[in-house]
């Protein structure tokens, strides 16, 4: 079969997601006929368009376990294959044992393995001639040989949608891929191992070319992606402060600073030079992982800076012109009263403005992952109600209420006046600890049952 003749389709939950754009770019350069869909539960399967082979990019392993049943029903209303990609799949097992009918998994970066896979499909060839996949054969789980890290001097354009104008992420039409790897080891970041430590840049030229077709497209407000922005062009130096302001100020020219976000800075890769190009370039929000004020616990997740330098950042940045927020992680496995109340400090302390706060999330494939799987539930903190009388009263673990206690610290933090509005906004806040808490519970027991597998299986 002629690949003009092979139809794919690739799925994306909900948004279009970058990846998934860039993998339908892959398959449309390698002379197939692709399409790029949203999908949500409510989508119908049959008023999707037949294709020969359907990719589904998954984030996450709540997407695993919300979106299996609707897969199951693509996989029985067509009865072709079906391929899940997406960095969910850095443990393979996970797709596998939930959804046992899905025909490959693509492990690592797709971009080169997609275009492999569905020409082995579709000549009905075995699956282990496929580098950097997982499947099922006679019942068993069968790992291909890694795939290298692709070459991003020749990694294909996005497939762009017509409506991606219509898109908004946290105020972007999309977020861009301006590298790839990490040279962190936070243990709770699926990057290293996704992409790797050894920081690949994209050429200037590549992504300039790439914000003009999102431009073409109507979509103008561009995100820099990840947290590791900062290490762009940094080839053997630390950073690159040359290469940032080059970079920054070439997507500047085309969309302007007011469309421009580089969001997400790592706080020892944020020299003097790095903030007055973002404040210069950009809008000039960005936000900082800080994830703690406790020493012991940044030493923990292997963030690679003190409490101290946070503080210097911050203030660096304000001084700098940015408008500096940050992330936190509370929950986090040995985190103590006295660790949270050294967060509380920081938030209270830090002239933020604004503040993300999650309960730790055990993704697959991460030390904190392996961590969380060995604790009983009886001694993890998301599933050991609070005592306080608050936390009484609306049913909250200790995980939920370090949650919802700190958006409340953030807001009254960067708060000028109380607000009428508080209480509603107080209410916000108690639904979203809540929400999160029953999320990551779903979460957590998930990979309780993964880690168990993965511990039976021989080495």
């Amino acid at each position: 079969m002629s690949k003009k003749n092979v139809k794919v389709l690739v799925l994306t939950p909900e948004i279009y997601s970058y990846g998934a754009m860039v993998v339908a770019g892959a398959l449309e350069e390698a002379g197939f006929e692709t399409n790029i869909m949203k999908f949500t539960l409510d989508t119908k399967v049959n008023s999707l368009p037949q294709a020969d082979v359907y990719a589904i990019g998954l984030y996450s392993t709540l997407h695993v376990l919300e979106f299996k049943n609707w897969i199951l029903n693509l996989k029985s209303a067509y009865k072709k294959p079906i391929i899940i990609g997406g960095p969910v799949t850095q443990v393979p097992e996970l797709i596998l044992t939930n959804m046992d009918f899905i025909d490959a998994v693509i492990v690592g970066e797709a971009e080169e393995t997609i275009v492999d896979l569905v020409e082995t499909l579709m000549a009905r060839r075995d699956l282990d001639i496929v580098d950097g996949i997982a499947f099922r054969s006679q019942g068993e789980i069968v790992k291909t040989k890694p795939r290298s890290p692709i070459d991003m001097e020749r990694r294909p354009y996005p497939k762009i949608p017509d409506d991606i104008s219509e898109q908004s992420i946290r105020g972007a039409h999309v977020y861009i891929e301006v590298l790839r790897g990490c040279k962190g080891s936070c243990t709770f970041c699926q990057v290293p191992k996704l992409f790797g430590k050894k920081i690949r840049s994209r050429p200037i030229d590549k992504i300039i070319e790439e914000v003009k077709l999102f431009k073409k497209r109507g979509a103008y407000r561009i995100a820099i992606s990840g947290g590791t922005t900062s290490f762009y062009g940094c080839g053997s130096s630390w950073i690159n402060e040359d290469e940032i302001r080059k970079m920054l100020k070439s997507i500047s020219e085309i969309v302007g600073p007011k469309n421009l976000s580089a969001p997400d800075i790592r706080i020892d890769a944020a020299s003097d030079g790095v903030l007055e190009a973002i404040a210069k370039y950009t809008i000039g929000w960005v936000f900082f992982g800080i994830e703690s004020g406790s020493q012991k616990m940044l030493d923990k997740m292997l963030k690679g800076f003190k409490v101290n330098d946070v503080y210097d950042t911050v203030y660096r940045a304000k001084r700098l012109g940015v408008k500096p927020a940050g992330s936190f992680i509370v929950a986090y496995p040995g985190e103590t009263n006295e660790d949270f109340e050294e967060t509380v400090t920081i938030v209270r302390e830090l002239p933020l403005m604004d503040h993300f706060v999650s309960i730790a999330e055990p993704i697959p494939g991460t030390p904190l992952a392996e961590e969380i799987a060995k604790i009983e539930l009886n001694e993890n903190p998301l599933f050991i109600n609070d005592t306080s009388s608050f936390a009484k009263l609306h049913n909250l673990s200790i995980a939920e209420m370090r949650a919802y206690q700190l958006m409340v610290e953030g807001y009254y933090a960067r708060c000028i006046q109380p607000s009428l509005a508080d209480e509603q906004v107080f209410k916000l806040f108690l639904n979203e600890a809540k929400k999160q808490g029953s999320d990551i519970k779903t979460c957590t027991l998930e990979i309780k049952r993964l880690y168990s597998i993965l511990k039976q299986k021989p080495p």
